[in-house]
């Protein structure tokens, strides 16, 4: 999956850009900063093209252009954690994050992605059980500047910490009963 903008899809040209990702293995482009005047174009290429257009809903995006970015996406809705910045370490509203899930959800049937602020495992672990998946990329990305070590040391963090718990059904909590068998004949 590539994320990119408008401008240089606009200035590579979107078909020649979906095409060349389409022929490098991309299985999808999201544009994160997608025109509304542009989405029903770009959707209907990417669709062509069999590429997936998710699209980024921000918390404030009004109801009917909610609706519309819904109508004009593939693949997920993308729901950032924070409205700050890509690479934000601060706190994270998730309550103000469960209201626009709940919105995106409402909107269409796609599946609800997000991202940005989720800068540790205890922050993905809090966010995850609001969304259908969750986006970790800045932090792994200052790992990687550190070393494939230290990268894959927080990658396995943040997938333990969003390894759902193990469920117990009720016969696993009783008390295990030995069930006499019968002598041998």
């Amino acid at each position: 999956m590539v994320m990119t903008y408008w401008e240089p899809v606009r200035r590579h040209g979107p078909e020649r850009l979906a095409r060349s990702l389409r022929e490098a293995g991309a299985a999808g482009v999201m544009v994160v900063d997608l025109p509304d005047e542009e989405a029903g174009a770009w959707h209907r290429l990417t669709a062509t093209l069999g590429l997936t257009a998710p699209r980024l809903a921000l918390r404030a995006t009004p109801p009917r252009q909610l609706a519309a970015i819904a109508a004009h996406a593939s693949g997920w809705l993308y729901a950032p954690a924070s409205a700050a910045p890509t690479g934000y370490r601060g706190p994270l509203d998730v309550p103000a994050l469960a209201a626009a899930v709940r919105r995106l959800r409402r909107a269409g049937p796609l599946p609800v992605v997000s991202g940005v602020g989720i800068s540790t495992p205890r922050r993905a672990a809090d966010v995850a059980p609001l969304v259908d998946a969750v986006v970790i990329g800045t932090p792994v990305v200052r790992a990687l500047t550190q070393g494939p070590g230290q990268a894959g040391e927080l990658v396995a963090s943040f997938a333990h910490a969003l390894r759902p718990a193990p469920r117990a059904c009720p016969a696993v909590r009783a008390p295990h009963r030995r069930v006499p068998q019968p002598a041998p004949s």
